[in-house]
């Protein structure tokens, strides 16, 4: 007999009777949930027995024993789900839901406890206090001291804390470049440009301006310079003897968001993908990636890397606040801890990874060192002059500097202070 027929009998059974046989033949297939949907929607929708006056019932104080209240319908109901629980748990449980096959994409890796921010701040002595307008990006070659800003290159002598020479770049810009050093030469990428500056320290002059498209990040190998295409999803790499670009490593999808900044260490190019989620690995002789590291799901690999002996360090641009460490070993995230704010890129002092942190507002900015041993902020510094952070820093003769575009300086402060 079909469920129908079954439902549809005669039109005075009782409904607990109705109910049964639709009861036998499927509770034990379904679930809970989904029992009490169709056994409400089976009752409502059946037919009602001839006897029962249904217009004449009223809500109220009236309790005539000769009419059948919307109660009875209710404890039906209520019944039915009970005697359906119950032949659930008697019958043999379900077959488990066919599961699909792994997925050659990295999976997301558990989330890591996020520790809260260290010790109370420690007042660290600005030397030197640098007006650059819109500074970006600094770098050292261990001697000189670059900075990055708005359309130009700054020569810092880093002894006496002066600029010493400055190189008009073009199209002035401020947001989403970088800067690096190889081959004799400085290499800036320029967002609003669309072009890689290749630049003569010594001759203080631009010698060629590559188009790249939208880029970011950039970074030097013996021979080649490599660039970080934002909106190809590509890491490109250009012969540096030709200033061409001879080779393309695709790294996560096209469109807005893609690979942001990138890094050397361990044999290998690292370059964050925030549209992707991922962190690439890629082999500098052959351009093939070598892992896909795939960061807590609360984590946007967007900062700037930090390399250490046994760690890569890379800071969230966005919402976590916090700095992800990675084991290059393994190619596996092992910790998060929270800044308390927005860092930038990390620099090694010591084994230990410093970051500057933006925590909102012109003058709550700070300098915090993470433990690699315990894996938590275990030093704030904060200079005596008001301080932004979030910005790039360097190491060189003995100081550090610190870029801070809120203020548009860039700070020198002792080297003693992050001992």
């Amino acid at each position: 007999m079909s469920d129908q027929t079954d439902l549809r009998g005669p039109m005075d059974r009782d409904m607990d009777r109705r109910l049964a046989g639709w009861m036998g033949a499927v509770a034990p297939d379904r679930a809970p949930g989904r029992l009490l949907e169709e056994t409400f929607a089976r009752t409502m929708s059946a037919p009602q027995a001839r006897n029962v006056p249904w217009g004449k019932i009223t809500i109220g104080p009236r309790r005539d024993s000769a009419h059948v209240t919307r109660w009875i319908l209710v404890a039906a109901i209520l019944a039915i789900v009970i005697l359906a629980s119950s032949i659930i748990g008697l019958g043999s449980p379900a077959p488990p839901e066919p599961t699909a096959s792994p997925s050659p994409s990295p999976s997301p890796s558990p989330s890591p406890s996020i520790t809260p921010p260290g010790p109370s701040p420690i007042s660290a002595t600005a030397d030197v206090t640098l007006p650059i307008q819109g500074p970006i990006a600094i770098i050292t070659d261990g001697v000189e001291l670059w900075v990055l800003s708005s359309g130009r290159l700054d020569r810092i002598d880093p002894t006496g804390g002066k600029v010493t020479a400055t190189i008009t770049l073009g199209k002035t810009t401020d947001l989403y470049n970088g800067v690096a050093s190889g081959a004799g030469s400085l290499w800036a990428t320029n967002w609003d440009a669309q072009v890689l500056y290749r630049v003569d320290p010594k001759a203080g002059k631009v010698t060629a301006s590559i188009p790249v498209g939208l880029t970011k990040g950039v970074v030097t190998t013996p021979g080649a310079v490599w660039i970080a295409n934002t909106r190809t999803g590509t890491v490109m790499r250009l012969d540096s003897a030709t200033n061409k670009i001879v080779a393309t490593t695709t790294v996560g999808p096209t469109g807005a968001s893609g690979p942001n900044w990138l890094a050397i260490g361990f044999g290998s190019i690292w370059v964050d993908v925030p549209n992707n989620d991922t962190i690439a690995r890629i082999d500098p002789v052959s351009g093939a990636i070598q892992a896909t590291i795939r960061p807590p799901l609360q984590f946007t690999p967007c900062g700037g890397f930090g390399i250490a002996a046994d760690a890569v360090w890379l800071a969230d641009c966005e919402s976590s606040k916090s700095v992800l460490r990675i084991d290059p070993a393994t190619n596996a995230p092992v910790v998060t801890v929270d800044l308390g704010g927005t860092g930038h890129n990390p620099l090694l002092i010591n084994g230990s990874p410093w970051i500057t942190v933006d925590r909102g507002g012109p003058d709550n900015g700070r300098i915090v060192r993470i433990s690699p041993v315990t894996n938590t902020i275990d030093r704030v510094l904060v200079p005596d002059v008001p301080f932004g952070g979030g910005g790039d820093i360097a190491m060189v003769a003995g100081s550090v500097w610190v870029v801070d575009g809120y203020h548009n300086t860039v700070l020198r402060l002792p080297l003693t202070a992050f001992q």
